[in-house]
């Protein structure tokens, strides 16, 4: 059952022509979310960073970072606006609106960034964090332990470092696929003689998915990660 985002916001918010551009997609007009997107990942990292600090004072730096981009990443953040249907809500240009626009992570994750921004800048520092604090609430608390937190990259890295192998050669290229930027990777590691090809929306996203197949084929080899 989704829940409804205006019920954990101040009337003062919802009043404010800050609020409905924090819902504006750039398409529909210049007055739009991109500053208040920016804005509100750098407040959000802060008040993430901040809590994890307070909870693992134990944890060293590297723990730390990726808790964080685990929760600050878009795919929570759009699992987030997706629990408070925030896509409803956001104002589209009739492109947008045809092409499904308020459906699609970036433009949702993006609009719940803007909104933080907003709480911030009406409602100041404290009631932000209880904002961020509600709507992060089942993330917050049910982290994923900490090597499950590790990419697909950074894993193969630390396996081939004890293997006092050399990194793998990551080789990008785009391609187009159905009218979109796609991306096709090669993860090269001459030792073993594995070639690993992944496919991503993005670049990062390609890199991981080769590296996660060529630990796959490790894995298959009978190297123990």
């Amino acid at each position: 059952m989704t829940k409804d985002i205006e019920k954990l916001l101040s009337p003062k918010v919802l009043n404010s022509q800050l609020y409905l551009n924090s819902l504006t997609h750039r398409s529909a007009s210049n007055k739009n979310n991109e500053l208040l997107e920016f804005f509100g990942d750098a407040i959000l990292g802060f008040i993430i960073a901040e809590f994890l600090f307070n909870k693992y004072p134990t944890d060293d730096e590297g723990s730390l970072s990726r808790k964080r981009s685990y929760l600050v990443r878009k795919e929570t953040l759009s699992k987030i606006a997706k629990d408070f249907d925030i896509g409803k809500k956001i104002i589209l240009g009739e492109g947008e609106k045809k092409s499904g626009g308020n459906k699609r992570d970036s433009i949702i994750s993006d609009a719940l960034e803007a909104l933080i921004a907003v709480v911030y800048i009406i409602d100041g520092y404290e009631e932000t964090k209880k904002f961020i604090n509600n709507i992060f609430k089942n993330y917050l608390e049910e982290l994923p332990l900490d090597d499950d937190l590790k990419d697909s990259k950074t894993k193969l890295q630390e396996f081939l470092q004890s293997q006092n192998c050399e990194l793998p050669k990551y080789d990008t290229e785009e391609f187009i696929l159905k009218n979109e930027i796609n991306f096709k990777t090669i993860c090269k590691i001459s030792k073993y003689n594995i070639y690993e090809e992944g496919i991503g929306s993005s670049k990062r996203k390609s890199q991981q998915d080769a590296a996660s197949r060529a630990l796959e084929k490790i894995n298959n080899m009978d190297f123990k990660l």
